[in-house]
C-alpha cells in the first residue's frame, strides 16, 4: 500500500543518510478508549487530527530506503506536538537536577533510534553479503 504523505514533521542528514519523519493518513483509527466521546468529537471539529507516523532511513547517495518504521493511531493537536522530544528531554533534565530517577519517553524520539538501528543493520548485513561474493573469470 502507498502512503501520501501529510506533511513532514521532520528531516534531518547525517554523514551518509537522510532521514524523514513524516505523517500519513491513518485508515484503521481505534477510538475504543474514548468512552465519553470527546475524541471523536474533537477530530470531527478538526481540533484534533489523527495520523499514522513513518520514520524512513535513505542512503544519501543513491537515495535508496534502507530502513522504515511505522506508528499509527497518532491523535494530537498538530503534526508538529507528535515531535515532543524537546519537551520531554527538558522535563527529564528538570528530573535530574532534582535528583529523581522518573523519565519521560518520546514516541518521536524511539522511532528514529529504531529506524536508523534498522538501517545500520541493513547496510551492515548487506556489507557482509557483498564481502563474501566471489567472482569467477571465465
Amino acid at each position: 500500500m502507498r502512503y501520501a504523505s501529510l506533511g513532514t514533521i521532520r528531516e534531518f542528514n547525517t554523514p551518509n543518510f537522510r532521514v524523514i519523519v513524516d505523517a500519513t493518513e491513518d485508515y484503521d483509527v481505534d477510538l475504543s478508549f474514548d468512552e465519553d466521546g470527546s475524541v471523536r468529537k474533537d477530530l470531527e471539529s478538526g481540533r484534533l487530527i489523527s495520523f499514522c507516523v513513518r520514520a524512513q532511513v535513505f542512503h544519501k547517495e543513491t537515495g535508496d530506503l534502507l530502513a522504515s518504521d511505522y506508528l499509527g493511531n497518532c491523535i494530537y493537536k498538530s503534526l508538529e506536538d507528535f515531535a515532543d522530544h524537546k519537551e520531554c528531554g527538558k522535563q527529564n533534565r528538570e528530573y535530574e537536577a532534582r535528583g529523581e530517577s522518573g523519565r519521560c519517553g518520546s514516541y518521536f524520539s524511539d522511532m528514529i533510534t529504531t529506524v536508523c538501528k534498522k538501517a545500520r543493520q541493513h547496510v551492515a548485513n548487506r556489507m557482509r553479503v557483498y564481502s563474501n561474493l566471489r567472482l569467477r573469470h571465465i
